[in-house]
C-alpha cells in the first residue's frame, strides 16, 4: 500500500542579513551651493558626503526561490555636516546557485539630522558570499528628497545617486 500524500506546501525559511558599507553619491541638484559642487550653478551635479551605512533585514520564502521582507538601515555621515538617516524598506531578495544573491529594496529614507525630512528610495544590489556566511556585496542606490525654500526656488527637490560597497553576513535558517 502506498504512502498517503499530504497536500502541505513546504514551509519557508528565514534568511537573516546584515550589512557594513561605505557610499558616496551624486547630487543632481545643488540648491545650497554645497562645497564639493561639480558645476558652475545650482542646477550643477555635486557629491554629497562620504557615508557609512548599517542594516539588518530579514526575508521570509522558499531557499531557491523569491524572498520578501524588510530591513532597516542607519547611514552616518563621515565627513561635513552631521547626518543622520535611518531607512525602513521593503525588500525583495532571490538566492542563486554559487553563494550569490540579487535584491531590490524600496523605502522611506528618515532625515534625523540636522533636519528632519522624509523622502523615497529605491535600490538594486547583490552580494556575494565567500564563505558561508560572509561575503561582499554592493547596492545602487537612487533617492528623491524634497527640500527647504531658497531664494530661488519656493520648494526644492534633490535627486540622488549613491553606490555603496561593504561586507555582507548571512544568516539562513531552514525548517
Amino acid at each position: 500500500m502506498p504512502e498517503p500524500q499530504t497536500a502541505l506546501p513546504a514551509p519557508d525559511y528565514a534568511h537573516l542579513f546584515g550589512a557594513l558599507m561605505l557610499g558616496r553619491g551624486l547630487r543632481f541638484n545643488n540648491p545650497y551651493r554645497l562645497s564639493t559642487e561639480l558645476g558652475d550653478d545650482a542646477e550643477s551635479l555635486s557629491l554629497t558626503a562620504t557615508y557609512l551605512d548599517l542594516s539588518l533585514g530579514a526575508a521570509l520564502g522558499p531557499p531557491d526561490g523569491l524572498q520578501h521582507g524588510a530591513a532597516l538601515g542607519a547611514s552616518f555621515a563621515l565627513a561635513g555636516v552631521p547626518q543622520e538617516v535611518l531607512t525602513p524598506s521593503y525588500v525583495a531578495l532571490y538566492r542563486l546557485p554559487e553563494r550569490v544573491w540579487l535584491h531590490a529594496r524600496a523605502g522611506l529614507p528618515l532625515v534625523i539630522e540636522p533636519d528632519f525630512n522624509v523622502g523615497g528610495e529605491f535600490a538594486v544590489g547583490g552580494a556575494f558570499l565567500v564563505s558561508g556566511g560572509l561575503g561582499f556585496g554592493g547596492e545602487l542606490v537612487t533617492s528623491l528628497f524634497y527640500g527647504a525654500a531658497t531664494h530661488e526656488r519656493s520648494q526644492t527637490a534633490i535627486p540622488i545617486v549613491s553606490l555603496e560597497l561593504g561586507l555582507v553576513v548571512d544568516y539562513e535558517v531552514f525548517p
